[in-house]
Order: structure tokens, then C-alpha cells, then sequence
């Protein structure tokens, strides 16, 4: 590096071309010059190398918004959000929008159930991706396998007639909906318990595309699936479900094939769910799995469906 103002003098032409050295150590104004050099150099180096210390909180709208003029605006991509109680679609609510659902005539036969079950998840679709493509989150549609009989999936090995009737599987985002299992130990020949069945099941796809499903799975492997809090977690869940499976029963109520009396009848259908054995409770009581789907029907509300915000009481 070069040494600024350490030789014997700075050189200067005279007005004849002749050399005159003035020492510098006689000229104030130039060592004054010198010495701002030399300041303002090492400050500049303190400054280039010293880090920035950057205070308060990050804010989702502090960095400005590009100008219209001079670059074109990118939307946020639709993301899931992997959160629990303060998760952005419960903490600000949405509502399904009222919407014309088209059913076949009801039958009890496979062909018949299947047919009933597909009609029903695309009426489910077009209530679920409007709302959720306005939270700017995802939506696809989900896979329907209504066979006869319940397979295994990626999931794992199908539940036992005992334990569910249906199912959802989030790693395929399939709504199993074996015809034979719901006619014979789930539905019989009740619409309203079919319909209900059904949409706690899409209820169980809409946490999947939020994330919901994602970060409660969490919560129960590292708690252990039959301690119980795995077991309250699990509870969450369904109970959600069902709440979600209210609030589109209100959507589609009196309206095209789901008469206001059909969406009333599914949504008091969950009452009559079986009770399991506390240590093995992971659906919630009868009376719980009531009420929340009472309160998805009256409220038309994701806020209302927030289970995680519950106190343990209202899980159980």
C-alpha cells in the first residue's frame, strides 16, 4: 500500500519549469489535505467492513413493491402453510360461497354408491377451490376410489371395518370410499350419511392442501400416535373435519340436489357416531363430533372451525 505524505516532500513545478520542493511539514493545507485523506479512507474501510446490524421484526410487505411502469408485479405463488391454531385460513376466516350441487338418484347398489360419491366430489371441488384459491393457497382436485372393497394405499394398510368406514390418504391425496364397507356397516340406504361421510372426507383434503394435516402429523409422531396427546391431536383432526364438512352442507343447502332437508340430516348424522374406548379415542365423542359439526353448518367459518385454538373439553 502506498503511504501517503511519508517522502521528503511533495514535487511542484515552478512557474519557469524549474523544480521547487516545499517540505510538506511547512505547508498546513496540504498535511490538512493529507490527513482528511487518510481519515476518510479509513473510515471507508471501517464502514465497507464492519456488518450492518439490521433491527426490529421482519414485516411481509417491508420490501417496496416493484413499479408498474418499469417491472411487472410477480404474484406470491399459492403455498401450504404449515401451521396449527394461528394458521392464516383460520385466523382470518373464509366461507363457502352457496353453490348448486348435481346428484344422481340415490342407490344402494356399487355402480350406484360410486356414481353418488363422484357427483359429490366435484360439487365438493367447486366449494373448496374458489375459497381456497382466494387465501392464496392450493387446490387440486383429489383422487376418488370408490371400489367395493377398501385396498391398502400408500398410506399404509387399509383400517379395519371396526375403526373407519373411509379414509383419506394424504401422500396419494385420495378419498377412499369403499361402496360395499359404506352400505353395509356405514350408510345403509341414508343419503345424508353417505353425503356426511363424504365430506368429512374432503374436510381431510382441504387440511392436506393447507398444511394442516401436514404440521398435525408432525405433532402426533413426535408425541407417539397412542399417547394421549397423539391421541388429542388426532381428535383435532377429525373433529375439523367434520367442521369443514358443515360448512359445506350450509353451501350446498337448498339448493339443486341437496335439499335444505338432506344438509340438515347430514349434518345432524355425526351425533349418531360410534364411541371409542378412551385409549383408543382418536374421533371424539359423540357429543363433540356434534358439535362441531353444528358449528361449520351455522357459521359458515373457517374461524369456527379452529380446533387447535379448543380447550381439551370440547376435543374429547
Amino acid at each position: 500500500m502506498q503511504h501517503l505524505g511519508s517522502g521528503p516532500g511533495l514535487g511542484l513545478v515552478g512557474p519557469k519549469g524549474e523544480n521547487v520542493t516545499q517540505p510538506a511539514k511547512n505547508n498546513p493545507v496540504l498535511l490538512g489535505a493529507v490527513f482528511v485523506l487518510v481519515v476518510a479512507f479509513v473510515l471507508g474501510i471501517g464502514q465497507l467492513s464492519r456488518p450492518r446490524l439490521v433491527t426490529g421484526h421482519a414485516l411481509a410487505g417491508s420490501r417496496p413493491a416493484p413499479s408498474p411502469s418499469t417491472e411487472p408485479s410477480t404474484p406470491v405463488r399459492p403455498r401450504a402453510i404449515y401451521r396449527l391454531a394461528d394458521h392464516p385460513f383460520l385466523v382470518t376466516p373464509v366461507s363457502v360461497a352457496p353453490l348448486t350441487c348435481t346428484l344422481p338418484p340415490f342407490g344402494v347398489s356399487d355402480q350406484q354408491l360410486a356414481a353418488y360419491y363422484t357427483a359429490g366430489v366435484e360439487c365438493l371441488d367447486n366449494a373448496w377451490g374458489p375459497l381456497l384459491t382466494a387465501a392464496n393457497l392450493p387446490f387440486e382436485k383429489p383422487t376418488l376410489d370408490a371400489s367395493p372393497v377398501l385396498k391398502d394405499g400408500p398410506c399404509g394398510a387399509a383400517p379395519e371395518s371396526d375403526h373407519a368406514v373411509a379414509y383419506y390418504c394424504g401422500r396419494n391425496r385420495t378419498i377412499y370410499m369403499p361402496t360395499a364397507r359404506l352400505r353395509d356397516n356405514g350408510g345403509g340406504d341414508a343419503p345424508a350419511t353417505h353425503l356426511a361421510t363424504l365430506a368429512h372426507e374432503y374436510g381431510h383434503h382441504v387440511q392436506a392442501l393447507t398444511g394442516l394435516l401436514r404440521a398435525a402429523d408432525l405433532k402426533i409422531t413426535d408425541a407417539g400416535e397412542k399417547t394421549p396427546a397423539g391421541l388429542e391431536m388426532s381428535r383435532r383432526i377429525e373433529l375439523q373435519a367434520n367442521c369443514f364438512a358443515g360448512m359445506f352442507l350450509t353451501g350446498a343447502a337448498g339448493k339443486g340436489s341437496v335439499s335444505a332437508n338432506l344438509a340438515r340430516q347430514a349434518q345432524e348424522d355425526f351425533q349418531y357416531a360410534v364411541e371409542e374406548k378412551p385409549e383408543h379415542n382418536a374421533h371424539g365423542s359423540a357429543k363433540n363430533q356434534a358439535h362441531w359439526a353444528t358449528a361449520g353448518f351455522k357459521a359458515n367459518s373457517t374461524s369456527a372451525c379452529n380446533t387447535f385454538a379448543a380447550p381439551a373439553a370440547q376435543v374429547a
